[in-house]
């Protein structure tokens, strides 16, 4: 056993196709017709003589012709037999050496990769069915004549009585193999036609011959028993081969899932480097190029559309030998598979090699967004199938899984960091911002009291004038203290969550404004927030819009109470349907014309406004593809308009 191990080894015959030789005995084949040759030989060459005396020497001269034309069918069928040409590659087909130099490795890599397709059929196969067909039946037509002509070197004269009959029988063996059994019997057909042939019509040479029941049914009846039985004894062994097949596929897949497995337990808080081990564990064996392409569906939920833009996360896998040979097309079929929410799978043949490029990429949907593109590559004989594709589902979903593990991770982080800062914004609200709230209110105390002294007594008047001066710019001061806390109060709270609209939110917002500056502030509604679907008030950009408004007029507003002097505010929502605009009103002493022109011309950087102000608003509007604009009124104040579309 060890020997005959070695001898295919030192041959180059890799363990897949030892596994399918030991089941798939299509080899027999050969076996059968070089025997029956040699029992045609040995007949003709002792018998022929006994019942032909008189003509031995044209018979003589017709049987060899029969003998070399039988055996340069059988060199020509043994040669381009695919058994023996998988057995012997270097002998027939020159030595398969690998891009790396190591001969033969990739292509038994390619075969124990895609495993047994089917049957080893008996006789050359080409990929195009019709010529398959021809080859069999040119088989049958000449078996049929040789045992046709070589009749009356036996008796009786046809049938049973030609020494190629056996030899002949072979052909049947072959059609049933490849075709099972409409191909056995109707090869069977045919090759009594020529039995039956030389039954009425007899063969030059042929003695007078009485037929009998039982040379006719010995002819006639033995090849289609042989076509039947060697069809059912073909869909055993290939039934056989199949289970076996798909249990070696099954072992590979749990080996390769326990890897995959392996990788993801490794466990690691960054994507790219989970996708980049996992990947390893995917690639390794089956495929010669994997892709991963993970869609980020947390920008906005407009991802699905245009994927590729927020998805920038592509990692790919590839062996170095098989790189060259394999064009990369995988973002053009990663955006297809996309587009159409379905699986991608292809095969395109190469010219002048027995192999072709076969590619699958399958998405993998969630709530009916796809939010990981698995995509495989390689260089096989025939495409991917089931098996590959279930594998990669597999795979790719324990990887959804990880990421999905990884994002509630970094919620509940996120989440933590939300209570602890609205943790501090109640500490700020319940220490601070009541501190200073009593500060203001006793601050405005002391200035009424005593701006009542003032107005009481003229003799109080002049000594006290300073002090009411500066009571007066404590108030002011306590107040501005008060919105910066209440300010940092609302940075520091998630801002719209739950049912919160952007309408009860900025209403809420000047309504604690009007309460702390004194200045009256009103809200006006052009449309309403019903003409938008539910899906887009529950979304991200929806939720991203108002925490944008929210910023925005909260600057505008401690801008016009710090500088522009007003007494009344104004601020009107706008409802569009395809986006929302925000004005922001105030009555004060506006912007001098060269200011205006300042801010025009170089809008990073505001002249009149401490800090960053406007630079703030305009790229906060900026960042969500909106626009910003400072309006000055005819009448005087100021209008800052914030647009942001859908």
């Amino acid at each position: 056993m060890m020997q005959a191990r070695n001898f295919f080894r030192a041959r180059n015959v890799p363990r897949s196709t030892l596994r399918r030789l030991r089941v798939i005995p299509s080899y027999f084949f050969l076996v059968w017709r070089w025997s029956m040759w040699l029992y045609a030989l040995i007949v003709i060459i002792f018998a022929h003589s006994t019942y032909i005396d008189s003509q031995a020497i044209k018979y003589g001269s017709m049987a060899t012709l029969l003998l070399v034309i039988t055996f340069i069918e059988t060199l020509i069928v043994t040669l381009y037999a695919p058994v023996l040409r998988i057995l012997f590659p270097r002998l027939l087909s020159g030595p398969v050496r690998s891009p790396k130099g190591q001969p033969g490795s990739f292509r038994h890599r390619q075969e124990d990769e895609e495993g047994e397709a089917e049957l080893i059929p008996p006789l050359a196969q080409t990929r195009n069915h019709y010529w398959n067909i021809t080859i069999y039946t040119m088989d049958v037509i000449i078996c049929g004549l040789v045992m046709y002509f070589s009749a009356p070197f036996l008796n009786p004269p046809f049938g049973l009585g030609s020494p190629f009959y056996r030899y002949g029988m072979s052909t049947v063996f072959a059609a049933a193999a490849a075709f099972r059994y409409r191909g056995g019997l109707l090869a069977a057909l045919g090759y009594d036609l020529f039995a039956l042939l030389g039954l009425f019509i007899h063969a030059p040479g042929a003695v007078n011959y009485t037929p009998n029941a039982v040379d006719i049914a010995g002819s006639l009846v033995d090849t289609p028993i042989v076509a039947i039985l060697v069809a059912y004894l073909s869909n055993l062994l290939e039934n056989y081969a199949r289970s076996k097949r798909q249990e070696r596929e099954n072992a590979r897949t749990q080996a390769a899932l326990v890897h995959i497995g392996e990788a993801l337990l490794q466990g690691s808080g960054d994507r790219q480097q989970l996708l980049q081990r996992s990947l390893k564990s995917i690639q390794r064996g089956r495929f010669d190029r994997l892709t991963i392409a993970l869609i980020d569906l947390a920008r906005d939920d407009t991802t699905a559309r245009v994927p590729l833009h927020l998805a920038p996360m592509l990692i790919r896998q590839e062996n170095t030998f098989t790189v060259d040979q394999l064009p990369d097309n995988s973002t053009r079929l990663i955006q297809k598979v996309l587009q159409t929410k379905q699986k991608l799978l292809t095969f395109e043949p190469i010219e002048q090699e027995n192999r072709g490029i076969a590619r699958l990429y399958l998405p993998l949907l969630k709530d009916e967004h796809a939010q990981l593109v698995l995509g495989a590559e390689s260089l096989r004989m025939t495409p991917f199938n089931m098996q590959h594709e279930k594998f990669l589902t597999i795979a790719g979903t324990q990887l959804l899984v990880a990421l999905d593990n990884i994002r509630l991770a970094e919620q509940t982080v996120r989440l933590a960091a939300d209570a602890e800062r609205g943790r501090i914004a109640r500490e700020i609200h319940d220490g601070i911002a009541q501190l200073t709230y009593m500060l203001s209110l006793q601050a405005e105390t002391c200035q009424a009291q005593a701006q009542r002294i003032i107005e009481a007594s003229e003799e109080d008047a002049e000594l006290l004038s300073p002090l009411a001066e500066r009571l007066s710019k404590m108030v002011m001061i306590s107040k501005q203290a008060l919105w910066e806390t209440r300010n940092y109060m609302f940075s520091l709270k998630p801002l719209m969550s739950g049912t919160t609209t952007l309408t009860q939110m900025l209403s809420n917002q000047l309504r604690e404004f009007e309460a702390i500056s004194d200045i009256p502030t009103q809200l006006h509604l052009e449309g309403s927030d019903d003409i938008y679907d539910e899906a887009r008030l529950r979304s991200r950009r929806y939720a991203q819009i108002g925490t944008t408004f929210f910023r925005i007029v909260q600057e505008a507003l401690t801008n016009a109470y710090k500088h522009a002097g007003a007494s009344q505010l104004d601020v009107v929502i706008r409802y569009q349907p395809e986006q929302i605009e925000v004005d922001i009103r105030d009555n004060g002493r506006g912007f001098p014309l060269s200011d205006m022109r300042d801010i025009r011309q170089t809008p990073e950087a505001p002249q009149i406004l401490s800090g960053h102000g406007i630079k703030g608003m305009r790229e906060r509007a900026s960042e969500l593809g909106g626009h910003f604009t400072i309006v000055p009124q005819p009448d005087g104040g100021t209008t800052v308009r914030v647009g942001i579309p859908f």
